[in-house]
């Protein structure tokens, strides 16, 4: 445990000091660009997405690590993408956006982080895990889960278009405009950075994969509830850091505050982190583990995903705020 709590929390803190200062939150993100037309923090997403593709891709190529796409579970990215994208409106914020407010003193977003950690749990190993398998047992053939393998092209072309048609569309962005925090253009390249990191730091313990936040929520849940030493993995201490490192950042840039919203905005976060802890395990990842990690390992399935979290993330917003 010694190993995975050394090589995951530093992750973590670095994570949750980032999001913190960069006001990151991938529901914002989503949200804004159909509601408000405003890029700002899409543009950090993607800029944190082409930062990290480049840079693990590269080590994968010199053999320092292995980063491979995982299997094209098509009905389950959709589905659960949908309730994903859908849960984090009605929750006020995605799984990272969550679990860093809690470090700035957000008391909704420890209801909806424990409705997350229990709708993760529920789907892996309690009453939901039927349906999910069912949704998960429809699946594309392996070679189609990668992008390279859809499309046809080698994986050095798609990333070359990917990190090119994006790096043109980010140079030609309005400059940034901050009124506090970071710029996008510092936090996407931070992020990216850190997203990379967790790569090399969970190759450490064996663990061939990047940041991921669905899995281990619900580890977290599973810990507590049973006692199991074994549920605290890398990924684990890797989340407990982020609201600590947002906590550092809020009490450094005096912006820590408890705050609590009204009790049916509180209970409506805990059923949006339920729908999210659902929408995640079903489809395989969150915002973070398919949207950033799997997107930037060429997963279709995590690009499938995150079309349906955004298209969620509107419906939902439309449903639960703007319909009335």
């Amino acid at each position: 445990m010694l190993k995975t709590l050394a090589l995951g929390l530093p992750v973590g803190l670095l994570f949750g000091y980032a999001l913190q200062r960069g006001r990151f939150c991938m529901y914002s993100a989503f949200r804004d660009l159909f509601f408000a037309r405003d890029f700002t923090l899409f543009r950090a997403y993607i800029l944190a997405l082409l930062v990290q593709m480049a840079i693990i891709h590269g080590l994968d190529a010199a053999g320092y690590l292995t980063v491979r796409p995982f299997g094209f579970t098509w009905l389950a990215a959709i589905v659960g993408g949908l309730i994903f994208g859908a849960g984090i409106s009605l929750a006020g914020g995605c799984a990272s956006g969550s679990w860093y407010r809690i470090g700035e003193g957000m008391v909704g977003s420890i209801l909806a982080v424990l409705g997350y950690g229990l709708g993760v749990a529920a789907t892996f190993w309690g009453a939901l895990n039927p349906l999910s398998t069912y949704l998960r047992a429809y699946r594309a053939p392996y070679a189609l889960g990668s992008l390279q393998g859809l499309t046809g092209f080698s994986k050095w072309t798609v990333i070359a278009l990917i990190i090119g048609i994006g790096g043109v569309w980010l140079a030609r962005s309005p400059r940034p405009k901050v009124f506090t925090g970071w710029p996008w253009t510092k936090a996407g390249v931070v992020i990216g950075l850190i997203a990379a990191l967790a790569w090399i730091a969970s190759a450490g313990v064996g663990r061939n994969f990047g940041m991921s936040f669905t899995g281990p929520s619900g580890m977290i849940i599973r810990y507590v509830t049973t006692g199991q030493d074994s549920s605290l993995g890398w990924g684990s201490w890797m989340i407990i850091g982020v609201p600590m490192g947002a906590f550092i950042s809020a009490i450094w840039s005096n912006e820590f505050k408890w705050r609590a919203p009204a009790p049916d905005r509180m209970a409506k976060q805990f059923v949006g982190g339920l729908m999210m802890g659902f929408g995640a395990a079903a489809a395989g990842g969150c915002n973070i583990g398919h949207s950033l990690t799997g997107l930037a390992a060429l997963s279709t399935t995590s690009l499938l995903a995150t079309i349906f979290i955004i298209i969620g993330s509107w419906l939902g917003t439309y449903i639960f705020f703007m319909r009335r």
